[in-house]
């Protein structure tokens, strides 16, 4: 029950951020860029300077060997779509992880997100810690002009004991997958 529980609570979280690039699907073959109603939410996908960062793509298996991570079977539910990189690891005790790179600014999470009372260290400024519903999981959130990365981590028993307290591991798997290409995302 708990395992089906953590799969669907996983394919929920791998949808949310997809459904938050909805406006790029006009943009991406329109030469005018970004509508202004979308310009402080979306990075310009038809920008030919624009790069996504991809930390999916950037982060070797052996590195999640090291990590002790596996790439979750659920990986196959991510909806492929233009503006996002999507993947799913889980942890030697049972906990989610979902790390993205996307198309979409910080102020789209602070607004469709619930924010955590939780303070992501001041070397990913600006940051944001969130959840998708307030009850699980606990994000981690940095915009870069390659879009925005984050890793959500949910734990075993996170709908016992509440969001906020899956913060840190979210915050040390953020460190750990993405860590040193924070800076790369930011200098290009």
């Amino acid at each position: 029950m708990n395992v089906l529980r953590r799969i669907v609570g996983l394919v929920a979280f791998a949808v949310v951020p997809v459904v938050g690039l909805s406006g790029c699907d006009t943009v991406a073959g329109d030469p005018q860029g970004l509508a202004p109603e979308d310009e402080p939410y979306l990075f310009d996908l038809s920008d030919p300077s624009f790069e996504l960062a991809t930390p999916c793509k950037d982060i070797t298996d052996e590195q999640l060997q090291e990590l002790g991570l596996e790439r979750s079977d659920n990986d196959k539910y991510f909806v492929e779509k233009e503006g996002i990189d999507s993947c799913g690891f889980d942890t030697e005790d049972y906990g989610s992880i979902l790390m993205n790179g996307a198309a979409y600014k910080l102020l789209r999470l602070q607004e469709d997100g619930v924010p955590l009372d939780y303070q992501p260290s001041p070397d990913k400024a600006p940051a944001l810690a969130f959840s998708q519903d307030g009850t699980r999981g606990c994000t981690i959130a940095a915009e870069t002009p390659r879009g925005t990365v984050d890793v959500m981590f949910t734990s075993f028993d996170s709908d016992l004991t509440g969001a906020v307290n899956d913060c840190p591991m979210a915050e040390k798997y953020f460190d750990l997958l993405i860590g040193e290409k924070l800076h790369e995302y930011r200098s290009n």
